[in-house]
């Protein structure tokens, strides 16, 4: 490695919109000892039914907090995945869907 972390993203990623939110690993201290216990904090993911504008249809998908955030401020799904990188973005799904939403603009377009 050349100075940069690796990143693994997990599966569940994949299947989701998790804003590069990942898996982390630490420990907790213990109070009287300084006893180190190795720990993972997991993405607060939450199950949400979202609204394509251009296709017209919902999606379901796993969708962290700090997803949902970012949505908002893009100004809705359709800007979020047609905004966001491919680097940024890390799912297979949410590109799936953005390649939904592109193929329906180009076909209105050039009708």
């Amino acid at each position: 490695m050349s100075g940069k972390h690796a990143i693994h993203l997990f599966k569940r990623a994949q299947r989701g919109l998790f804003a590069g939110k990942m898996k982390m690993f630490g420990n907790k201290i213990s109070e009287e000892g300084g006893n180190k216990t190795r720990r993972c904090w997991n993405p607060n993911v939450q199950k949400k039914k979202l609204f394509s504008e251009i296709l017209g249809e919902s999606f379901k998908l796993n969708v962290t907090t700090h997803a949902l955030r970012c949505i908002d401020k893009a100004g809705g799904l359709d800007k979020y995945l047609l905004n966001t990188t491919d680097k940024d973005l890390n799912s297979l799904r949410g590109q799936q869907i953005r390649k939904k939403i592109q193929s329906a603009m180009h076909t209105t377009t050039q009708e």
